[in-house]
């Protein structure tokens, strides 16, 4: 079935004070696929998704993975499930993971 995801529809979770996600495909309407909106204001942190692969896309500001690959307006990351990697910046990106994203599937180490 085909479904129309509004933005007001985007169910928001506050990871930290400067880094939060706007989900609108969840595990809940695909299995395969989910999709969001984050966005962090100078965040760091390192994860690892045990699940999924990954891929930011940039709308806005600049994404730092493993502090040597800079990501800018209309650039795309690409993390294989498994791997871990550190993120930093200001910036805003539409996230998708697959197989869709789940809370168990993420170790996060937040870093000082």
């Amino acid at each position: 079935m085909v479904k129309l995801i509004k933005k007001e529809e985007g169910k928001i979770r506050i990871i930290s004070e400067n880094y939060q996600v706007n989900n609108f495909i969840t595990k809940e309407i695909s299995e395969k696929v989910s999709v969001a909106i984050s966005e962090g204001n100078n965040y760091q942190k390192t994860t690892k998704n045990i699940e999924s692969d990954r891929v930011y896309y940039v709308l806005e500001g600049k994404l730092i993975v493993n502090n040597d690959l800079i990501a800018e307006e209309g650039d795309f990351i690409f993390v294989p499930k498994g791997e871990e990697y550190t993120f930093s910046g200001t910036f805003k990106t539409i996230l998708i993971n697959s197989p869709a994203f789940g809370a168990k599937s993420e170790e996060i180490k937040e870093l000082k």
